[in-house]
């Protein structure tokens, strides 16, 4: 059995010493543990979950697992909380690791996996993830705004029951359309930073928390706009990628409508690009012809056999000779498509070279 996440291209990463790289590029300076460097460092990739809490096969029972210490849930509502307050704040937290790689006490997971790849999420991580992903930070019709913040389901079904936060911070049961879109970007995001996790110093979130207080005391600032600037910022990007891809879709259709257009009428088509050729090629040997005369005539003045205002006087009709010359091969162009096509707009010279040209 094989479960691989939705594409992301930003995977776990190799980071200079001393430096972990967010997503955007920025680059953060680290602070290294008290403690000794642990000898080796734990990886966080996929197992097979053989408690059967995400999945249950055939007839056993789960492995009962011990209910949370009173500290965990404690954090874990610490986080739930504040989540808008810790949104309005993300610029902050990502300029400063040890606010980044705060650990956050919810616990994600998924059938068949378990826990792995989702192990030790961080405050960094979280704020990544709702920038990233579509359904993270939630508006509903009537314009309630949520936070997803815990993780639960079906990477093959797409079944999923998780959970998210309200502004007024009341928590409810949602479910993710396109689960894959969801769980495999938080995932791949956590496992980026699973060495930076245990390698370097990271605040408490209540730490966290008491900072941003004592800054928002003195500066002031209205924090609720900021969450507004999020949201915004996050629909933006959104309705961006939306517009793209509205783009690549009106191209595709575009081209394939050019080639039934091409193919349809390619034997009309094929004697206009013949006819075209063969006028331009005719003028063009007028023009040629009155090039090699401008040609001689700069000789000419460059020996002295002739004066500068002599030059000038019989340069200037051989210009206009040779540009009304190419003036006049666009116009045959023109003139022949419509005499060919007068009830077809879409077809013009332009797309009758491009069409020969790919036969080339």
């Amino acid at each position: 059995m094989s479960i691989v996440a939705e594409p992301f291209k930003e995977v776990k990463g190799l980071f200079p010493e001393g430096k972990i790289i967010l997503t955007d590029g920025r680059v953060l300076d680290c602070y290294p543990l008290a403690e000794q460097k642990p000898e080796k460092i734990e990886s966080d990739s996929l197992e097979l979950d053989r408690t059967g809490q995400y999945l249950i096969i055939g007839r056993h029972k789960p492995t009962p697992v011990p209910n949370p210490s009173a500290t965990v849930v404690e954090q874990r509502q610490l986080f739930i909380s504040n989540a808008f307050y810790l949104l309005a704040h993300k610029e902050r937290i990502l300029s400063d690791s040890r606010m980044f790689l705060c650990p956050v006490a919810i616990q994600n997971g998924i059938a068949y996996t378990g826990t792995s790849g989702f192990r030790k999420p961080t405050l960094g991580v979280y704020l990544e993830w709702w920038g990233l992903v579509k359904e993270a930070m939630r508006t509903d019709k009537k314009g309630c705004r949520s936070l997803v913040y815990q993780l639960a389901g079906s990477p093959l079904s797409g079944r999923n029951c998780c959970s998210a936060v309200r502004e007024d911070g009341k928590t409810e049961t949602v479910s993710l359309s396109s689960f894959g879109r969801h769980w495999g970007p938080f995932m791949q995001l956590n496992q980026r930073y699973t060495e930076a996790k245990q390698l370097y110093q990271a605040y408490t979130l209540q730490n966290v928390l008491d900072i941003l207080h004592q800054e928002d005391d003195n500066s002031k600032a209205d924090f609720s706009v900021m969450i507004d600037v999020q949201f915004m910022k996050r629909e933006i990007e959104r309705l961006n990628k939306r517009i793209e891809a509205i783009k690549e879709e009106c191209n595709r259709w575009h081209d394939k409508y050019e080639d039934a257009l091409t193919r349809y009428n390619a034997e009309e088509m094929r004697q206009v690009y013949a006819d075209c050729e063969a006028f331009e090629a005719q003028v063009t040997k007028e023009i040629d012809a009155l090039k090699a005369e401008k040609k001689d005539l700069k000789a000419s003045l460059k020996r002295g056999r002739i004066d500068n205002v002599s030059y000038q006087r019989r340069l200037t009709p051989l210009k206009k000779h040779i540009n009304d010359l190419f003036f006049k091969i666009s116009c045959y162009h023109h003139e022949k498509v419509k005499l060919t096509f007068p009830d077809e707009e879409d077809i013009n010279f332009n797309l009758i070279t491009k069409y020969f040209s790919k036969k080339e």
